[in-house]
C-alpha cells in the first residue's frame, strides 16, 4: 500500500470533516439566530399587548377619577374625602409606573435594526402612548394639588385648622419620543 495515497486520502477526508463542521456550524448559528429573533418579535409583540392593556386601564382609571372622584368633591367634603382621594391617586400612580416598567422593557426589545415594519410601527408608536400617560398624569397631580393649596387658602381664611398635604411624587413631564412637543401636558 501507498503511504502517499492513505496520507491524500486522509488529508482530503479531514478536509471534507472540518468543512463540513463549518458548515454545520454556520447552518446551526444561522437557526439559532433565527430562533432569538423569532423570539424577540413575540416579546415585542407580547410586551406591547400588555403595555396596550395598560394604556387602557390608565385611560379608564383617569376617566373615573375625574367623573367620580374629583368630580365630588367639594370644599366641605375635600377634607373627609382626603384620604380616599390621596389612596385613588396612589393607585393611578402605581399605574404609571407598571407602564414605566413595560416602556424600559420594550426599549430593550426594540433596540434591534432587523425587524419587521409592525414591530417597528409597534416600537415607535409606544414612545408616544407613554409621554401621553406621563404628561397627562403630572397634569393631573399639579390640578389636584392647585385644588388642595386653593381649600388650604379658603381653611386658612376662615380659621379652620383642617388642612390637607399635597399628593407627593417625583414625576415630571417627558418628551420621550424627543419631538419637542410635550404630549398629554395639559396647560
Amino acid at each position: 500500500m501507498d503511504y502517499r495515497k492513505l496520507s491524500f486520502t486522509l488529508m482530503t477526508l479531514s478536509f471534507v470533516f472540518i468543512i463540513a463542521g463549518a458548515v454545520s456550524t454556520f447552518v446551526m448559528g444561522l437557526q439559532e439566530e433565527k430562533k432569538a429573533f423569532y423570539k424577540k418579535i413575540d416579546d415585542t409583540n407580547n410586551t406591547f399587548e400588555t403595555f396596550s392593556t395598560n394604556t387602557s386601564i390608565f385611560e379608564a382609571m383617569r376617566d373615573e377619577l375625574y367623573n367620580v372622584v374629583l368630580a365630588n368633591v367639594y370644599y366641605d367634603t375635600m377634607y373627609e374625602e382626603d384620604k380616599h382621594i390621596k389612596n385613588k391617586l396612589s393607585n393611578y400612580e402605581h399605574l404609571v409606573d407598571e407602564l414605566t416598567n413595560n416602556t424600559n422593557y420594550l426599549n430593550k426589545l426594540c433596540n434591534y435594526s432587523n425587524s419587521s415594519q409592525e414591530i417597528k410601527t409597534k416600537c415607535n408608536k409606544y414612545k408616544s402612548l407613554y409621554e401621553q400617560v406621563m404628561n397627562c398624569f403630572v397634569s393631573d397631580i399639579e390640578a389636584y394639588n392647585e385644588n388642595v393649596l386653593k381649600y388650604n387658602e379658603y381653611q386658612k381664611s376662615l380659621g379652620d385648622i383642617h388642612l390637607i398635604k399635597q399628593y407627593k411624587t417625583k414625576k415630571n413631564y417627558i418628551d420621550y419620543n424627543n419631538n419637542l412637543v410635550y404630549d398629554g401636558k395639559e396647560e
